[in-house]
């Protein structure tokens, strides 16, 4: 678990980097940050590092400076042990509106804060543990430039798991060798998602059969191997994973 606490060298660091942005105490255990997050970022291409504040004169790549009202409370969730982040003036709404889109489409979680990556990875985006400066540079300002890149080119800037439960099992399917234990402790993870657990356990039936032509889990038209192939290929490694240990699914 991350210890989520502000000490004066992040109070420093945000007001020297983002002075929009002011520390709030909602109530005696509970500090938010809130006001305009202005950043400016740019980024060549996947694979490569992408810089936070480059220069005016530079050219690499797609530059983006964009403004976002936020609010950050700085305590986890069910679905993540960061902080929550919430833009809070209605533009990723809108957004998804005008396309037609669910919330979730723009890695929104069920709670309305952003799903800045899969909690599996968290501590690897964190790597010194939390502090505002990592936090900003690994996964705050690369979402809402994602969010801004995705406004203007409808598509992402580079290559993402899925959002919410289709993206854990895509991460499973990275895992090498998973145990008994680490499979337990995956499907308890799932469960928190209800709606898709029920499609779940129908899948993770011994009996059950999922094939590529079925529909896709996300609920589009395109058949499931044409559409979230790798979301197809992690329910089949973890239900080949639960008959090995014989796991109980339920």
């Amino acid at each position: 678990m991350l210890d989520l606490t502000l000490n004066d060298n992040d109070k420093e660091w945000l007001q020297a980097h983002y002075p929009s942005l002011k520390v709030h105490v909602k109530d005696k255990k509970l500090f938010e940050i809130i006001g305009s997050l202005r950043f400016s970022m740019a980024f060549s291409g996947e694979g490569k590092p992408y810089v936070i504040n480059p220069p005016q004169n530079y050219n690499e790549g797609v530059k983006i400076e964009d403004e976002y009202k936020v609010r950050i409370e700085l305590r986890g969730s069910e679905f993540s042990n960061l902080p929550q982040v919430y833009e809070s003036d209605g533009r990723l709404e809108k957004i998804a509106r005008d396309r037609n889109l669910r919330l979730e489409g723009l890695h929104i979680n069920p709670s309305g804060a952003a799903c800045l990556c899969i909690q599996q990875e968290e501590t690897d985006n964190l790597p010194s543990g939390f502090n505002l400066k990592d936090f900003f540079n690994n996964l705050v300002i690369p979402f809402f430039y994602a969010q801004s890149y995705f406004e203007k080119n409808n598509t992402w800037p580079w290559g993402q798991y899925s959002h919410g439960v289709w993206g854990l099992v895509e991460w499973y399917l990275q895992q090498k060798s998973p145990t008994k234990q680490a499979t337990e402790d995956f499907l308890d993870r799932l469960k928190r998602y209800s709606r898709e657990w029920q499609l779940l356990v129908k899948w993770l039936a011994p009996k059950y059969r999922v094939k590529g032509h079925h529909q896709c889990a996300c609920g589009g038209s395109e058949k499931f191997r044409d559409c979230h192939k790798d979301v197809l290929r992690g329910v089949w490694k973890l239900k080949e994973t639960i008959g090995k240990f014989g796991v109980k699914v339920e």
